[in-house]
């Protein structure tokens, strides 16, 4: 123990020593809170950097970090530009043309400033066509498919040359869109829209992203060390603020440390230890909610309830359903939950904004789903049980992974059928490893579910619903053609109701009923200010921490 202690203790003096001697010159303006040496926890190690290829959550965070694209997301959620000066629109939704920054420059660990080199457009277009390549696996690209001729790369018939997108000179970009993409310029906020030198990435001889060599930053900071060990401890990345960046003026932090653990528990831990000045975690923060010491945010990012295996020939029964759905007593159990979770009626979680607020401040949830009416869903389960066996509906049983802390709360909801229905519906905890795996063998009746919306976008949640149709049983020509019109629809204050009737559309389906709101939580310490959570790529944003002790 008092070896890893001392191990420990000698890798952050080191790094310490390295961010803040003689080779970064890390002077502080004490009176302002700028240049400090912020710290931070991350869970795993990032694995690889490769911005097009990677789903890893922990290098989607040094991603944030050190890269940025053509617009990016502000603390506030709104997209603003980043690599791009301006950019204009078609009438028809066609086409988009953006003009880049004269003064993006890319920068690495080993390269002096005066060896920095232009972002150009041609960076861009290669980024893309390594994102719809088939070759590159990567996760995201099918989120692309309204770019021209993205779906015949995608498969192989097309040579990814072809994509829509082009660069007629150094400083220009442009976008052929297939079809209007009402959530294109959120798509292009996203990490694996940044931008990819070709030469570089040539260089790297198939390492690219894997350490702190093969890795080229043109975002606020850069990358200086990438220290991992799968069999040490004192694991950490070190990044210094880029100096030529073309915002660095409002750039206050001088480095930051991200320091790696195996797991969120050992990275809760570290954090409790003090070791850090922040984190972002799931864990209910009860002991730093009421502290003077410490500054919590939270983010209701997911949406957490109910779905039924499309091939149970018993849950394809509509009345069932409904019957289920009628029976869910949300204000019943509101007190039962543990503090990061809080009863949902919605599909579209409330941290995602529209218009600059929660959209759920703009389009209430309560009317969404069936109210809770006993005497129905009563009604309902006589109906069911016509075509039904008593045998066939004991066998239901919810799936709830055992990482799951509010059982309770869906215990009582069981509890209320079973009063309901004078039938047993219990649960069934089982570990994550086998929950995922039941899920996706579809060995299940009714499981518990996280529904996770890819970006702050109401569209994208509502269409990322959609493509997973299979998963949720899902079935609706109504819905489709709501989100049809909702990717034509220019006139901001008619997309706010076209929302809310597309996500009534689905849930009036019952094959998702939704039960809790999920939070996440940035804790730091208080004697730090502006630092702020991006909930839907689970990192924190540091451009304008300051400190004050």
């Amino acid at each position: 123990m008092l070896k890893k202690l001392f191990c420990r203790l000698v890798s952050i003096l080191l790094t310490t020593a390295f961010l803040c001697g003689i080779f970064s010159g890390c002077s502080r303006e004490k009176d302002d809170g700028t240049g400090y040496l912020f710290t931070c926890t991350i869970p795993g190690n990032p694995g690889c950097i490769d911005p097009q290829y990677t789903e890893n959550q922990n290098a989607q965070i040094v991603i944030e970090t050190i890269m940025e694209g053509l617009l990016r997301l502000d603390e506030t959620g709104a997209v603003v530009p980043a690599g791009a000066e301006s950019y204009q629109i078609s009438d028809d939704g066609l086409l988009y043309e953006f003009k880049l920054r004269n003064d993006c420059t890319w920068i690495s660990a080993g390269t002096e400033e005066k060896d920095a080199k232009p972002v150009t457009s041609l960076d861009y277009v290669f980024a893309f066509q390594r994102l719809l390549n088939p070759e590159t696996h990567a996760p995201h690209a099918e989120e692309y498919l309204c770019l021209k001729n993205a779906g015949a790369i995608l498969n192989g018939q097309e040579k990814p040359e072809k994509l829509g997108v082009s660069a007629p000179d150094g400083g220009t970009v442009i976008f052929q869109l297939e079809y209007p993409e009402a959530d294109f310029l959120y798509l292009l906020t996203q990490n694996c829209a940044v931008p990819c030198n070709q030469d570089f990435f040539l260089s790297t001889n198939g390492r690219y992203g894997l350490d702190d060599q093969t890795i080229l930053c043109n975002g606020a900071f850069c990358l200086t060390k990438w220290a991992y060990d799968d069999y040490g401890s004192g694991n950490f990345l070190t990044f210094r603020k880029n100096t030529l960046y073309h915002d660095a003026g409002t750039i206050s932090p001088s480095n930051l440390q991200f320091t790696i653990m195996r797991s969120r528990k050992e990275a809760d831990e570290d954090f409790a230890q003090g070791n850090s000045d922040c984190i972002l975690t799931n864990t209910y923060p009860a002991k730093y909610l009421n502290s003077k010491n410490y500054t919590v945010r939270n983010s209701c990012t997911k949406t957490i309830g109910l779905i039924f295996n499309p091939d149970d020939e018993i849950l394809k029964n509509q009345k069932l359903r409904q019957a289920l759905a009628y029976g869910i007593d949300r204000n019943g159990y509101a007190d039962r939950l543990s503090g990061n979770l809080q009863p949902a009626s919605g599909l579209i979680p409330p941290a995602v904004q529209f218009l600059g607020r929660s959209y759920r401040e703009l389009y209430a949830d309560e009317p969404l789903v069936l109210p809770y009416a006993p005497e129905e869903a009563m009604q309902c389960f006589d109906e069911a049980f016509q075509s039904v066996t008593a045998n066939e509906i004991s066998n239901l049983k919810i799936l709830i992974p055992d990482s799951f802390s509010d059982t309770q709360a869906v215990l009582s909801i069981c509890q209320e059928w079973q009063d309901l229905s004078g039938r047993y519906i219990g649960i069934e905890l089982v570990s994550p490893s086998e929950y995922q795996s039941r899920l996706d063998s579809g060995d299940y009746t009714i499981a518990l579910y996280i529904f996770e919306t890819p970006r702050n976008s109401c569209y994208a949640s509502l269409q990322s619903f959609l493509s997973n149709a299979e998963t949720f049983g899902f079935d609706s020509k109504n819905a489709d053609m709501l989100l049809n019109a909702l990717s034509g629809e220019s006139q901001l204050s008619d997309q706010v109701a076209l929302y809310g009737q597309t996500e009534k559309a689905i849930l009036e389906t019952n094959c998702f009923l939704p039960l809790f709101y999920q939070n996440l939580y940035l804790i730091y310490t208080s004697d730090n200010t502006d630092i702020f959570p991006k909930p839907f790529t689970n990192s924190i944003d540091f451009r304008k921490a300051k400190h004050f002790k």
